[in-house]
């Protein structure tokens, strides 16, 4: 039986269809389940607020001058910046709650789930982790909709499967998810 096994996710509604796979390959025993996710960096240090903020009555204000006291501000909707280094820490703040979410059910289940997060290519951060983690196991789920030769041709499946860093379960999805997951996860923002 497999100890360590390694799940790498990319934030699609197909890729957690893996999830109750492992957590089939791994009840009652006492393997540790890895959540992983990988991608670029972020790219823009310039955020905007999402939403602006609404105007709001000076006379609802305590001590609004009575000159305003029937006029409307508008609240500004002022931009903040932050560093490279802090929009690569709330990257990665933003992937671990992803695969936290992700992984409740494996949880629930009274599985042990850590999760990583690498910044890179999927492809090489997969068979990096893989590698130096000492997996036994990855189990990814299939994407797309032509024949399997076709959809492991040039994907980041294909590319790990070509590794031989560890085995590869493939999981085929039950079905096309209608819904995107519940939480999305982190994505590069531009201004």
């Amino acid at each position: 039986m497999f100890k360590k096994i390694l799940v790498p996710l990319d934030g699609s509604a197909l890729s957690v269809q893996a999830l109750p796979a492992v957590q089939r390959l791994v009840q009652g025993t006492d393997a540790e389940v890895t959540l992983f996710f990988s991608g670029q960096s972020p790219t823009s240090t310039l955020q905007q607020r999402k939403a602006p903020g609404s105007p709001v009555p000076l006379i609802a204000m305590p001590g609004a001058p009575g000159a305003y006291a029937t006029g409307l501000i508008p609240a500004p909707q002022p931009a903040y910046a932050e560093s490279p280094g802090q929009a690569v820490d709330r990257w990665e703040h933003d992937a671990h709650e992803y695969l936290a979410a992700a992984g409740q059910p494996l949880v629930q289940a009274g599985t042990r789930v850590q999760s990583i997060v690498h910044l890179g290519n999927p492809a090489k951060e997969i068979v990096r982790c893989a590698k130096d983690g000492g997996f036994e196991l990855i189990v990814m789920a299939m994407h797309g909709r032509s024949s399997i030769g076709q959809r492991l041709h040039s994907s980041v499946t294909a590319a790990v499967i070509r590794s031989g860093v560890a085995p590869v379960l493939i999981v085929r999805p039950t079905r096309r998810p209608r819904q995107a997951p519940a939480q999305r996860p982190p994505e590069a923002r531009s201004p």
